[in-house]
This record gives structure tokens, sequence and C-alpha cells, in this order.
């Protein structure tokens, strides 16, 4: 049975941008997942650690007959065939591709090595825009809350998006010089 799935993307080493297209097309190179959309993608502070530089982040839509064990492995392997090791301890290094499972149909999983749906996707915005650009009413199977109620949610408790994530456009991705613009949404 195929169900839609959201993968978020992040990248904050090498070309960033190279990274994420790079993913795109790995994971749709295996053979029970297929891309269907990707979001525009992000330039955002880092979130919950220090002494990293600026990420790119997206999420795909995907449709795959993957279980959440054989999603998460594929991911991974994504991630090692770029670059990526995650370190014993668990230390959260700045990487040239994180991929993460955000929501497998409506399924909640938890068990050591996945967590479906993200547990902490409902407290960034950079998985929330893009979430909104792709889904903007789909679900959230624990909170029971859209994706659009999220992303207000998460605006109410940290303010505009617009201070926090960038959309990247064309010419941004020329120049060194500070992030794009706003983020597209209102602010309250």
């Amino acid at each position: 049975m195929s169900l839609i799935a959201y993968l978020g993307l992040g990248s904050n080493l090498g070309d960033r941008f190279a990274n994420l297209l790079a993913a795109a097309s790995a994971i749709d190179d295996h053979p029970d997942i297929k891309v269907r959309r990707m979001a525009t993608v992000l330039e955002t502070d880092p979130v919950g650690v220090t002494g990293h530089g600026s990420y790119f982040n997206t999420v795909l839509e995907i449709e795959t007959t993957c279980t959440a064990e054989q999603l998460m492995q594929a991911c991974l392997e994504v991630e090692r065939d770029r670059g990526r090791s995650r370190p014993d301890d668990g230390a959260c290094l700045p990487r040239q591709l994180d991929v993460d499972i955000l929501l497998l149909g409506d399924q909640v999983l938890e068990t050591p090595g996945v967590q479906v749906p993200h547990p902490r996707m409902h407290e960034r915005a950079f998985v929330l825009v893009p979430m909104v650009e792709l889904a903007p009413d789909v679900e959230h199977p624990v909170r029971g809350m859209t994706m659009e109620q999220l992303l207000q949610a998460e605006i109410q408790l940290h303010g505009p998006v617009s201070d926090r994530c960038a959309i990247l456009t064309p010419g941004s991705l020329l120049d060194d010089g500070p992030m794009s613009g706003p983020a597209g949404l209102p602010a309250s």
C-alpha cells in the first residue's frame, strides 16, 4: 500500500543547495519512493545549537511503499552517501545533509530508531513553512491540528517567521550577502 509522506531536508556545509537537490534525486532513485513535490528552499538560522552556519531547509512530499523502518534506513543511507556521520554520543554537528521523516501518512510510531511524526516538527518554522506550502490542510496525527494551525501557533510563540527564515531567490544563491527576504507569511 502506498502512503504519502513528508521528509525534511537540511544542509549547512558545502554547497547547501546542491546538497538538497542531490538528496532529493537520490531519494527519488529509491525503487520504493517517488518524490512528488519539493517545497521552496529556506535559509534559516540554526535552532537549538551554537557554532553552526545557517542552514538551507526544505520539505519533500513523497509517495512510498516503505515501512517507517525501511524509510528511515533509506534516509540514513542518503545521508551517509553524502558524507554525514552521526556521532555515537548524539552530538549535533554541522552537516552536509540531514534527512528527517516528518510524517508517514497518519502513522504514529515511537521506537528506538524511528519516531513518526517527527517529535519537534511543530516547534520549527523551517519545517512548518514548507509543510504549509505543500500541505496546509494535512493534520498532525498526534496534535490534531493542521500544518497551517501549527505554523500559526509557532508564530504566536516565537514571533514573525520573516525574522528567522528567508526564501531563497535565484539572485541570493549568487552572493554571500544577507538572507534574501521575508518567508512569504504575514506577520501576526
